[in-house]
């Protein structure tokens, strides 16, 4: 018996776990998917290899001699673990592709193609084997990576068990015991030695009894195997007879025969057909030819027309543009003219107001002097008045003479002034109407001949794409007799192809004799194959009769061995049960004492004090953190709540 010192996972331990955990994941949906696709794939190939084969099988000649460098045998595999469907398959189609490479040995490019596709496969399994290399080193890197991926996890957990206080402890402890284990003399060895001569006696008789039996299973099966042989020998000299001694009528009755005469005149009919359907397609491909050579024509007429009519029409638009231009500069002039006539007369009416103000004026200035000259026409009052006071009034007339004289001046500067800023800005004003009109004009004009050319330029644009259009479909309609020439010329050569191997073939049916000669090598091959086949049946037999025997035979051992076994328990419990019993009361007492805690002797071990790693029950350490007895029973170090910590026995 033993106990584990479980300690909670950390944090950190959880967290490397759980990405690991994830990219272990995520790496097997990965290799789920790729497996996946990869089936469909390889479900969805063999559908198109399987179709290929049953369109191209015309019942195609079994030939022993196969060129085994079209298609390759296997790139990473050995040959004995090869699929039986792949190598049948293999077989057939290269009894398929052999004739059509042997048809084509009269062209001059045969023996390049054939080198070529020697060189090729050479290449692809050289290609092939370098990725097998480079997979299997891929894998032993990886696996190395995964080594030390786990050397360093197992690193890292056994620095964290070692620098670990209460693990520490518990290993103090575990050597104790083993050093006190040992110090406990051996008193059942000598109980043991007794009895191991009587054990070793049992064990060989055992033995015994299951050789004799496994040689009179061998015997047996020797007598079955001969008489099965014999058999056989006397079944193949009858067929080696029955093959040398073939008649003719068994000849004329056999499948193969039968099959080549029915090629044969299945082959006619198929040459007569494609002969008809050569003659019907040489014509509609000059029917096509014709066709293409009027619609080409046809639309080279088109094109020029429409050339040429573009280009007048731009002809004459760039003659309107001309004279619209001209008439639209003599307006333009005739109205800057008129405008500056309308300007001229604004400023002599303004003027004419000036002048009639000014008139007004004179005419006040003129009644204010006739009622001046009316009061010094009062004589009466003029001589009642003093000289003085006719001096003081002359005085203040003059004065006041001069200051209208002085006024008027001014008024007459500042009206100058006036008129003449007025006049000024007229002019500016007139000029820069003139060249805003002008400016105008000029930008509505170019508007103008900016619509009319982007109204030409999508015309122009439309009728290019028109004619591109038909240009594209014109050459569509090239291509596609283009195609249909070449596909026709295939359709020629592959009917000249067959036509070429149906006359070999009825030259090889001429040749019936050779091809029953080959027929009855076959055969022999066939009878050799099946001798071959009743011989490892019967290794498999003989194999599975050996397989049965040593199954009973273990069978027996284990019946003997489980009674040895039986009868020397019950002979140990005889002898030593006391000593087992007290060894076990010892072993259960010690594993007690490090269990249960040393404080109540009652309660399990599931607290320990990380400052010097002893372990004691929950309810002890309670009770001494209440009672304020914060030492270890054991060591007399402090400690706190804090320095708790629950482990699992």
């Amino acid at each position: 018996m033993s106990f584990i010192l479980r300690r909670r996972p950390s944090g950190r331990q959880m967290r490397a776990y759980k990405t690991k955990c994830n990219a272990l994941m995520a790496d097997m949906d990965r290799l789920q998917r790729q497996y996946h696709d990869s089936e469909t794939k390889v479900n969805i190939l063999d559908a198109w290899y399987e179709q290929i084969i049953n369109q191209l099988d015309f019942a195609a000649e079994k030939s022993e001699d196969l060129n085994e460098t079209l298609l390759i045998k296997s790139t990473n595999q050995k040959p004995d673990l090869l699929d039986g469907v792949l190598a049948k398959r293999r077989e057939h189609l290269l009894r398929i592709l052999e004739p059509a490479l042997k048809n084509t040995a009269s062209s001059p490019d045969h023996q390049d193609l054939v080198s070529k596709l020697e060189s090729l496969n050479n290449d692809l399994t050289s290609a092939r084997v370098e990725n097998e290399t480079l997979t299997k080193s891929k894998l032993e890197l990886s696996a190395k990576v995964d080594e030390l991926e786990q050397s360093l996890l197992s690193v890292h957990k056994q620095k964290e068990r070692e620098d670990s206080k209460t693990l520490n402890r518990v290993n103090g402890m575990a050597v104790a015991k083993k050093e006190k284990e040992e110090e406990v003399p051996e008193t059942t060895s000598k109980t043991e030695e007794a009895h191991i001569d009587s054990e070793e006696l049992e064990r060989l008789s055992s033995e015994l009894q299951q050789v004799t039996s496994h040689n009179n299973s061998l015997e047996e099966q020797l007598k079955d195997v001969s008489s099965k042989y014999a058999a056989l020998v006397q079944e193949n000299a009858q067929l080696q007879l029955r093959l040398n001694n073939l008649s003719d009528r068994d000849l004329v009755n056999s499948s193969s025969f039968q099959e080549l005469s029915l090629h044969n005149k299945q082959l006619q009919e198929k040459i007569a057909g494609l002969q008809k359907v050569n003659d019907k397609t040489v014509a509609r491909l000059n029917e096509l030819e014709a066709i293409h050579e009027d619609a080409k024509a046809f639309a080279n007429k088109e094109l020029t027309e429409e050339n040429e009519a573009l280009k007048s029409q731009l002809s004459k638009c760039e003659n309107d543009l001309v004279r619209i231009r001209t008439t639209r500069d003599e307006l333009l002039s005739k109205n800057s003219i008129l405008k500056s006539e309308v300007n001229d007369k604004d400023t002599n009416e303004a003027l004419k107001q000036m002048n009639s103000v000014l008139e007004q004026r004179v005419k006040k200035l003129e009644s204010a002097h006739a009622d001046d000259a009316a009061e010094l026409s009062n004589a009466d009052k003029l001589a009642e008045s003093s000289k003085d006071e006719l001096l003081k009034r002359i005085a203040v007339l003059t004065t006041e003479l001069k200051e209208i004289e002085v006024a008027f001046q001014q008024t007459r500067e500042i009206s100058l002034k006036k008129l003449n800023s007025a006049v000024d800005q007229e002019g500016l004003l007139r000029k820069l109407s003139v060249e805003k009109t002008k400016a105008d004009q000029k930008y509505f004009a170019s508007m103008r001949v900016n619509d009319s050319l982007t109204a030409e330029n999508k015309i122009l644009k439309a009728q290019i794409s028109k004619s591109q259009e038909v240009i594209s479909k014109f050459g569509e309609m090239e291509r596609s007799f283009a195609n249909k020439f070449e596909i026709l010329k295939k359709a020629n050569d592959d009917f000249k192809a067959i036509k070429e191997t149906s006359i070999q073939e009825t030259s090889k049916l001429q040749d019936l004799v050779k091809a029953l000669n080959q027929k009855k090598s076959m055969v022999e091959k066939e009878i050799k194959n099946l001798k071959d086949i009743i011989s490892k049946q019967a290794k498999d037999n003989a194999e599975l009769v050996s397989e049965l025997q040593t199954a009973k035979d273990n069978s027996a051992k284990m019946e003997s061995n489980l009674k040895t076994t039986e009868s020397l328990l019950q002979k140990y419990k005889t002898n030593n049960t006391s000593s087992i019993l007290q060894e076990d009361e010892r072993q259960l007492e010690a594993l007690r004492s490090i269990a249960k805690c040393s404080l109540c002797s009652k309660n399990w071990k599931d607290t320990a004090i990380t400052v010097c790693g002893h372990v004691f029950c929950h309810s002890c350490t309670q009770e001494r953190l209440a009672a304020r007895l914060r030492r270890c029973p054991s060591c007399n170090k402090g400690f706190s709540a804090n320095d708790l910590l629950s482990v699992h026995l």
